[in-house]
């Protein structure tokens, strides 16, 4: 695929995923390009750059083509070379998850940016989801069921973490608590106007006003519905490898399969928005 800056795209998968050549993210991209990378990104949900060589602040100037750069992470800390940048490091913690990132705040991620410095030979690869594929894929009186419902999402053990550090700051913001957060089950893009699911195993606890057992249900259902490989596409990484995907509209999971070789990488993330739906429409501040 071709686009009409000249850009060349190479879909992974018919549903999510898409390979962008010849672009060095290190210098400010002209605006037709910017915008063509947004359309890519609005379409493939994921998009992956090769053979990048990014000092942290070159990753953070990157994304501000995009929107705005937040803190590093509401609760984990920065690199120490830049406040924006969150180090992800395979010897520390592993995402061997799904999940969507930060969904436990009013105000999650927009996207993420993630930069390869260090990759395992073989094995580390990430994989992810369309949510909105998996929507689409719905029976249509599962995905009026799903309009209607409101989830809470939270995180005990980063709520833990901060109660300890006596708060922490997001969008620029101090909070004293993490509280929990009320999420539309279904999420309009705010640039398309397309439905997905907006759950994931790690961060949704409950669909509001049911029983534990009938929410369980639900979401156990959702869970293993939005990952049927259909819905996914998976990175092979190698160093100098750059992933961007939108939050809004995916999930994702880092594999777990390379023992004790190295993988370290560098994340930004672009500010969000109040996730709306049709159980939460848009506030008309949002």
């Amino acid at each position: 695929m071709t686009l009409a800056t000249g850009l060349r795209v190479h879909p992974l998968s018919p549903t999510i995923g898409a390979e962008i050549e010849d672009v060095d993210l290190s210098v400010p991209l002209a605006p037709e390009v910017v915008a063509s990378v947004r359309q890519a990104l609005n379409t493939h949900h994921v998009i992956f750059f090769r053979d990048q060589s990014l000092t942290p602040e070159q990753q953070a100037d990157f994304g501000r083509q995009f929107g705005e750069v937040t803190e590093a992470h509401p609760v984990l800390p920065a690199i120490a070379e830049n406040a924006k940048v969150l180090a992800i490091d395979g010897k520390v913690d592993r995402a061997s998850w799904w999940h969507t990132d930060v969904t436990f705040l009013e105000t999650p991620a927009m996207g993420s940016i993630l930069y390869m410095l260090e990759a395992p030979e073989v094995g580390g690869d990430t994989m992810w989801a369309s949510m909105q594929d998996a929507y689409d894929g719905l029976a249509p009186v599962v995905r009026t069921m799903c309009d209607g419902l409101i989830a809470i999402h939270y995180d005990p053990w980063f709520a833990a973490d901060v109660d300890a550090r006596g708060g922490y700051e997001w969008n620029g913001t101090r909070r004293e608590k993490l509280l929990p957060a009320l999420h539309p089950v279904v999420r309009t893009h705010p640039e398309t106007g397309r439905n997905g699911l907006f759950v994931n195993g790690q961060f949704t606890q409950s669909v509001l006003g049911l029983s534990k057992n009938e929410s369980n249900a639900i979401l156990e259902m959702l869970y293993r519905h939005c990952v049927q490989p259909e819905f996914t596409c998976r990175f092979r990484w190698k160093a100098g490898s750059v992933a961007f995907w939108d939050n809004r509209a995916t999930q994702h999971y880092a594999l777990d399969d390379y023992g004790d070789a190295p993988r370290y990488a560098h994340r930004i993330t672009l500010r969000g928005d109040r996730p709306f739906g049709p159980a939460l429409p848009a506030r008309p501040a949002d």
